[in-house]
């Protein structure tokens, strides 16, 4: 007997996987631990939370902390500017619950509930805004009379939602630590708008909107026929405050998306704490930023994984159900299992994801994936739950490429089919083909790595934290053994969707470095911060009395979060944002002292006093012009004069088209174009080095110069 059960002991010893032999436990864990100390030491040599610049500047810049008057009038006014955004989230909360009583969801959370109907509401708002815009009816008083309007039907059920919501309460310390980050970000979200993209298009275009009453075609600045949602929200928000409010509907996603991950940890992956999964979302630096910008990138990652959050509510009553897929074949596909409104959800979410980035549209594709895998053995029951996803989405994107189309001749302007003021040229210029990292397998093979570390990030917005790249080991390991299995089905869906998404960036920096921007992954890291919480939970199988791995990473993600923080801070007093929101600044004020904007904020002030109102100017190498009051045409994809060339041949001809078009200035942002030059971006400069010369020299006339950076001339005639 004794010898049967040794035998059974041998056998069963023999039958365990290889990964778990102490030996291997305990050496897995020196290699994490010494991976993570790699990962966390070169994320911060590069993203450093404290530079010898930044110094400078609060050295420079200590007398803004000297005697702060608070301001009534400041105050006041930032106090407006929260409360417009406040009232259009509430606005898009009623909204969105109504529509939700319509599709009769099977009871979600009220928090599930909530992140839904402010997502639903703020997309039938922009669609409002886009139908009044092209009606030609963009004014004070219709905006007004129509946000009231939705305010009277909205309020409703607002109320009676607001009195039953309840939100589990987050660990004290973490809520103070969140508290502070926030109230940092609001500051700098109060500031006048500064970013690139803001002053290039998502402001520029709602304001030449409002300028005109109406939505037109026409203007050369191809962003423009780009899917347009959140702009109308931003143009709203103009309407009725001011750029300022249109910033905050931005930072308003900030909550909704720690909304979603903390519910898809808790609800999906079964993790008591929930919150952990914000630790991972809030050692993201570029959260925090981007929401204080008027940029889409939150709102984008907000409704992609918002769609597959839906999905999974209908994966989970499907799998509840008594009857199988093979069932479903059997009974038809109107009685197969699940509830459908899931479905339509999921698939309406993805439409307004698609009316805001071309981009967009691999969400769809890979919801196509996961409900085709689950009718893998019955394909033709699939179908309709694939249409119940396509109808809605397809239905509310539709208004975006239908405008592009009207406008340009092409619904997807200005891929593939060209259009308004697009030729050969430009689309080189726009691509830069042969720019990206091509197929060097080496390169392929280091670019989670670089993608993480920011090394070669082109908007620089794009810090992730240091927790995708510690973790990827991790992830990769419970996918090739067993540890994985433990997992709730969401959590495979959710690396298959962070998958796909680099997937289709990796396609995008192979060709060209101009979409080496970390922040189009923003949802895949969305989506793969509940997976961080679920890892981090699970690590407490390699407990050990003497070495707790799961407490010692947490003391490491604590460690960065005050990393993060302390960049935050320095940021903040750089920018001395107080001054603004409640001390004696302007706008003006501001503005030129931020590095970012004090060069350029110089030379459009220049043109607004220095030239006619009546003046007409050209762009070269410069594409914010949301600050000019003039008829400024930008330089949209900074391909202005090496167009020129290649339409015209020479300098001669070019100043005649200029005078044929009744342009009677140009601007030349001196350090953009040098900028090109050094880095030999030979797809947007002109043939001919010495154009820019030429035209200096015989059709040009300086009228004024900014810090070495900007050249105002005007045209000879």
């Amino acid at each position: 007997m004794a010898y049967d059960q040794g035998v059974m002991d041998k056998r069963q010893s023999e039958s365990q996987p290889w990964y778990t032999a102490p030996w291997f436990k305990w050496g897995a864990i020196v290699l994490f631990v010494l991976w993570l100390f790699y990962g966390l030491s070169a994320y911060y040599v590069v993203q450093k939370p404290l530079t010898a610049a930044q110094v400078t500047t609060l050295v420079q810049h200590k007398d803004l902390w000297q005697q702060l008057p608070v301001s009534a009038t400041a105050v006041g006014r930032s106090l407006l500017e929260v409360l417009v955004a406040l009232w259009l989230t509430a606005v898009a909360l009623g909204i969105g619950l109504w529509l939700l009583t319509w599709l009769r969801l099977p009871s979600p959370s009220a928090l599930e509930t909530a992140l839904y109907a402010v997502g639903l509401g703020f997309g039938v708002m922009g669609l409002l805004v886009l139908w009044v815009g092209l009606a030609g009816w963009l004014n004070t008083a219709v905006l007004y009379a129509l946000t009231l309007l939705l305010t009277v039907v909205a309020l409703p059920p607002v109320i009676p939602f607001l009195r039953r919501l309840r939100i589990s309460p987050l660990p004290r310390t973490f809520t103070i630590f969140l508290a502070f980050v926030m109230g940092l970000a609001l500051f700098k979200a109060l500031l006048p708008p500064n970013d690139w993209d803001g002053l290039f298009y998502h402001l520029k275009g709602p304001k030449l909107y409002l300028e005109t009453g109406q939505i037109v075609g026409g203007i050369d600045i191809p962003h423009l026929n780009f899917p347009f949602l959140f702009e109308m929200l931003f143009l709203l928000a103009m309407g009725l405050r001011s750029d300022v409010a249109a910033k905050l509907l931005h930072f308003v996603f900030i909550f909704l998306l720690g909304g979603l991950v903390y519910t898809i940890a808790r609800d999906r992956l079964q993790l008591k704490q929930g919150w952990t999964a914000l630790l991972f979302l809030f050692s993201m630096p570029m959260i925090l930023t981007l929401g204080t910008q008027a940029y889409n990138d939150l709102a984008l990652a907000f409704y992609q994984v918002a769609a597959l959050l839906a999905l999974f509510n209908w994966q989970d009553k499907a799998s509840s159900s008594s009857r199988s897929v093979t069932e479903a074949k059997e009974v038809g596909p109107e009685k197969q299992p699940g509830h459908a409104s899931w479905l339509v959800l999921s698939g309406a979410l993805c439409g307004l994801a698609m009316g805001l980035k071309y981009t967009s549209f691999v969400t769809p594709l890979t919801l196509a994936i996961l409900v085709g895998w689950d009718f893998r053995k019955a394909w033709r029951a699939g179908i309709r739950p694939l249409l119940l996803i396509a109808t809605p989405a397809a239905i509310l994107a539709l208004p975006w490429y239908l405008k592009s189309l009207l406008f340009t001749g092409n619904p997807v302007y200005p891929f593939l089919f060209g259009g308004q003021f697009w030729d050969d040229f430009r689309t080189r210029a726009y691509a830069g083909p042969g720019t990206g990292i091509g197929l060097d397998p080496i390169a392929l093979l280091r670019l989670p790595h670089d993608l993480t570390l920011g090394l070669k990030d082109a908007s620089g917005d794009g810090q992730t934290g240091p927790f995708f790249l510690i973790f990827l080991p991790l992830i990769l390991v419970y996918l090739i053994t067993r540890l994985g299995r433990r997992a709730p089905r969401p959590y495979v869906a959710l690396l298959l969707f962070a998958l796909c998404q680099y997937l289709f960036w990796m396609v995008g920096v192979i060709a060209s470095a101009g979409l080496w921007q970390t922040r189009l992954m923003l949802p895949a890291f969305v989506a793969l911060c509940p997976v961080l919480a679920w890892l981090l939970a699970d690590l407490a199988r390699f407990d050990h009395p003497q070495f707790s791995l799961r407490r010692f990473v947490g003391l490491v993600i604590a460690f960065a979060l005050v990393l993060n923080l302390m960049a935050q801070v320095t940021n903040w007093l750089a920018a001395a944002p107080h001054r603004y929101v409640l001390g004696p600044d302007s706008r003006e004020d501001v503005l030129g002292r931020l590095p970012a904007t004090s060069a350029h904020i110089a030379a459009m002030q220049g043109i607004n006093t220095l030239l006619p109102e009546r003046a007409v100017v050209v762009f070269l190498y410069e594409p914010r012009s949301y600050y000019c009051n003039r008829d400024c045409r930008p330089d949209s994809i900074l391909d202005t004069l090496g167009h020129l060339e290649y339409l015209y041949g020479d300098a001669a001809a070019i100043a005649q088209a200029w005078q044929a078009g009744g342009v009677t200035h140009v601007l030349l942002f001196d350090a953009g174009y040098h900028f090109l030059v050094e880095t030999k971006n030979a797809a947007v400069l002109p043939q001919n080095a010495a154009l820019l010369e030429t035209l200096r020299q015989g059709y040009l006339e300086p009228v004024a110069a900014w810090e070495g950076t900007y050249s105002l001339y005007a045209l000879k005639r």
